[in-house]
């Protein structure tokens, strides 16, 4: 639907419509894990059929919500880019969600919650402690609603394994404040998200659990980005 001359809310009324069905929902949701699945996977997470997976899959690639990839006899589905998977994320943060009760301390918060992935980047309590410990430090800097990073922030992550002038030249947002839907706070978005989970994710200071969006912190982890990071998780 991107014919110019129908009128901007009839679009957005049609992409609205796209992302509330459940089927589609559940779909898209799936698909926050960062990683690209077949339409029989997508089927079983929505519990529907096949054929009826093929129609909403077809519909979300013909919006542009979705982009598909062929693999040898199989077709791989996933998010278009990543603003498509920040607009799934930012519409979870408005489904009301039980607070934790004040006898629920830091070490019994566990699972999703606690750390998980946001398409690709890192989120839960831990990546919204490390977004705070990164503006606190003074290492990204926030104007207009984008980060930017200080020399400091340069020098740092360079220390980790990331090159920043690599990443600003994706053809993506740099790096961006995300709204996390169980904290209801912000994490790191964007291409420097991307490359600060990946460089976790080499240095083993994090592992994902299969099949899930979980993410758990390894001992090394904690040790280091209480070091290097300036926070405790």
């Amino acid at each position: 639907m991107n014919d110019q001359s129908i009128p901007i809310e009839k679009h957005f009324g049609h992409v609205a419509s796209l992302i509330g069905e459940k089927s589609r929902a559940l779909m898209l949701w799936s698909l926050l894990d960062g990683r690209a699945y077949t339409a029989t996977e997508l089927a079983i997470a929505a519990d529907v059929s096949f054929q009826s997976a093929s129609n909403h899959l077809s519909q979300l690639l013909t919006a542009g919500l979705l982009r598909s990839e062929k693999q040898g006899r199989h077709k791989y589905y996933r998010f278009a880019n990543d603003r498509v998977a920040q607009a799934v994320e930012n519409i979870a943060a408005l489904v009301p969600i039980a607070r934790p009760t004040a006898s629920i301390n830091h070490c019994d918060l566990i699972g999703v919650k606690y750390a998980r992935t946001c398409y690709d980047h890192l989120a839960g309590k831990v990546g919204v402690q490390l977004n705070q410990s990164l503006l606190k430090n003074k290492w990204l800097i926030l104007r207009d609603n984008q980060y930017e990073i200080s020399k400091a922030g340069n020098d740092q992550f360079e220390n980790i394994g990331i090159d920043i002038s690599a990443v600003q030249k994706l053809h993506r947002k740099f790096a961006y404040p995300c709204l996390d839907w169980s904290e209801r706070n912000h994490h790191l978005g964007g291409a420097l998200g991307a490359a600060l989970l990946q460089s976790m994710i080499r240095n083993n200071w994090i592992r994902r659990v299969k099949h899930t969006r979980e993410i758990l912190i390894t001992a090394k982890g904690k040790a280091e980005i209480s070091r290097i990071l300036k926070t405790n998780v």
